[in-house]
């Protein structure tokens, strides 16, 4: 009797935990925790020109690469891009480029405003930087994607969520 008791106990928290699980997963959760509500994490892919255009905004003028990344968008509107060299690959740094801003872009193509646009931080000769921003959301946002501009403007970008082979 004690044994089947035992094995009831345990298979209601099993049932408690798993159930638990569920509801933070579909509730915007995450199952390690935190509870920060993401809404997007991705990684970003380097643009080419040959690249096409999204919203409206075109790929830079020349080839770019990037050793690593992030991008995390929170339901409280909190936007965070990691970057580690964003360079351009015949001169091994980003030229140019001194500062980076980020824009979410929301729906389909056709519109071409973006959704936000976070201000302009340092990009490094090594082509590092890192954007915190909170975002104002829009109630919907469907196809989300992430551009990252370069010095400031808003209709080039050098940096897309995605990736490359």
């Amino acid at each position: 009797m004690t044994i089947s008791r035992t094995a009831a106990v345990l298979a209601l928290v099993g049932a408690f935990a798993a159930a638990s699980l569920a509801f933070g997963l579909t509730a915007g959760g995450s199952a390690t925790g935190g509870g920060n509500n993401q809404l997007l994490r991705a990684t970003l892919a380097p643009s080419v020109p040959a690249d096409p255009a999204f919203h409206g905004i075109t790929p830079g003028g020349v080839p770019w690469v990037v050793a690593g990344s992030s991008v995390r968008l929170t339901a409280r509107g909190q936007l965070d891009v990691e970057i580690a060299g964003l360079v351009i690959p015949s001169l091994g740094t980003p030229g140019p480029v001194t500062s980076v801003s980020a824009s979410l872009l929301c729906g389909p193509d056709a519109t071409t405003t973006p959704a936000a646009t976070t201000g302009t931080v340092p990009l490094s000769s090594s082509g590092d930087a890192e954007i915190e921003a909170r975002l104002t959301l829009p109630a919907t946002c469907l196809a989300p994607i992430v551009v990252v501009h370069p010095n400031g403007g808003v209709t080039h970008y050098i940096a897309i969520t995605g990736w490359k082979s």
